[in-house]
């Protein structure tokens, strides 16, 4: 399970912010991943802002296309996803990455996701593919479980101070029997760092598994996640791994393509 999104419902006790921004962002961020859209009642509810300042500020930002209406609900919209793909340094990823998780994809028959650390979670920024199984990567703009997730435990490995374990602990949830517990989880977590690669066996979903491997940039900076997602039965994860090895390089190498052509002269 993720960590608490900054302006879920667990935040509710705290005093809301007084400027208007401050508000724009609880009601943006009462959003989670499984809502598609919310009523004024949940976004007030979420937000603790009262409930005729809520609808002033849907109503705005409906206007300028940051939510959209639908009948008595209120749902993101299309031009909040248009302003997260201008982010610089996750939009030339995505561009280095796509033909590569694409063509990776279609050569293992199975779902690959590519997904990058944003606050205290991971998101899923990019994915191709599913096998005949139904094994579906997840969602573009979705949050991965950070624990028992391949992409996730990767994540937590190698960037111990931005996920420091005495945060993602509390957080802990088990998914499937095999999903780690916390006493097993440091250890885990040191292998991952030794080997340079995550693996999870039906500890997120019954009858699949995962191997993640990491995305550097030209300066070895850890930039995110590169996973495939498979059956358990008939898979080979050394396989998976030398596959998702050479496709996590040659994204590198894009990448320093894409910003040697784009650094100023």
């Amino acid at each position: 399970m993720v960590a608490a999104h900054a302006y879920g419902p667990e935040k509710q006790d705290r005093e809301p912010p007084k400027t208007v921004l401050g508000k724009v962002g609880l009601i943006l961020g009462a959003f989670r991943d499984d809502d598609f859209s919310l009523s004024l009642a949940e976004l007030t509810a979420r937000t603790g802002v009262a409930k005729a300042t809520v609808y002033r500020l849907c109503q705005e930002l409906v206007s300028g296309e940051l939510l959209e209406r639908e009948g008595h609900n209120y749902r993101l919209g299309l031009q909040l996803y248009e302003i997260g793909l201008r982010a610089p340094r996750q939009r030339t990823l995505r561009e280095a990455a796509r033909p590569v998780v694409e063509t990776l994809a279609q050569n293992v028959d199975n779902a690959v996701t590519l997904s990058v650390p944003h606050g205290t979670e991971l998101l899923c920024i990019e994915n191709f593919g599913a096998h005949r199984n139904r094994a579906r990567a997840s969602v573009g703009g979705r949050h991965i479980a950070m624990h028992s997730t391949a992409a996730g435990k990767l994540t937590l490995a190698l960037l111990p101070e931005q996920y420091p374990p005495d945060a993602v602990i509390p957080q802990l949830r088990r998914r499937t029997p095999r999903t780690l517990t916390a006493a097993r989880l440091p250890e885990e977590l040191a292998r991952i760092r030794a080997q340079g690669y995550a693996t999870e066996v039906e500890e997120h979903r019954a009858g699949y598994l995962a191997v993640a491997v990491p995305v550097r940039g030209a300066d070895e900076a850890f930039l995110g996640a590169l996973s495939v997602v498979a059956p358990t039965a008939g898979s080979n994860v050394p396989r998976l791994l030398v596959a998702l090895t050479a496709a996590s390089e040659t994204i590198t190498s894009r990448l320093t393509v894409f910003e040697a052509y784009r650094a100023p002269r």
